[in-house]
């Protein structure tokens, strides 16, 4: 198994250390962490950051509250895509897409991988589908997701990944982490 640290969005809101903890000025430097595993089964990427999509069009896929609060940086350098074929790898050879959540920063490039399974919370799919709150509303943007084909579905207590490589449980607030042999 080898993993592959993806970079795959930068936010730059004002605040500075208040938002990342370490700037020095007055912007942060916020980045949209995603990891690339390389499985016997396929590639497995685990949260997609910004999409080709959202780069090309933001204004019609994402808040403008947001993009503007964040400062996003929309170049395609950021999308996982772009970042899978620089390591000599087609979308089509990521066979899964495991969200750790629905936020527009975590899951705008699901569409750029048609061909994958997208694994995810029920849990997860019942908070996007209540987004009464103007924050609820704001971070979930179903535009971002609405072609995708091929979604799995897992309980608190359902593990993540039987045929990914990896098993990923969730258990109430806890969550553990296991190779498969």
């Amino acid at each position: 198994m080898r993993i592959h640290h993806l970079n795959c969005g930068c936010m730059c809101p004002i605040g500075g250390p208040l938002f990342d903890g370490f700037s020095r000025g007055p912007t942060a430097c916020l980045v949209c962490h995603c990891l690339l595993v390389e499985t016997e089964q396929g590639l497995v990427l685990i949260d997609t950051g910004f999409g080709q999509r959202d780069v090309k069009a933001p204004l019609s896929r994402l808040s403008p509250f947001f993009m503007n609060l964040n400062r996003i940086q929309f170049e395609r350098k950021y999308t996982a895509l772009d970042q899978v074929e620089r390591l000599g790898f087609s979308a089509s050879d990521v066979r899964h897409i495991v969200l750790t959540h629905l936020d527009f920063d975590h899951a705008g490039g699901l569409e750029d991988f048609p061909d994958a399974t997208v694994h995810v919370m029920q849990a997860e799919t019942e908070a996007v589908h209540d987004r009464r709150s103007f924050i609820a509303h704001e971070r979930y943007r179903p535009s971002q997701w609405d072609e995708v084909k091929h979604w799995r579905y897992y309980s608190e207590s359902s593990s993540v990944g039987t045929s990914v490589g990896t098993s990923v449980t969730r258990r109430g607030r806890g969550c553990s982490i296991s190779r498969k042999s």
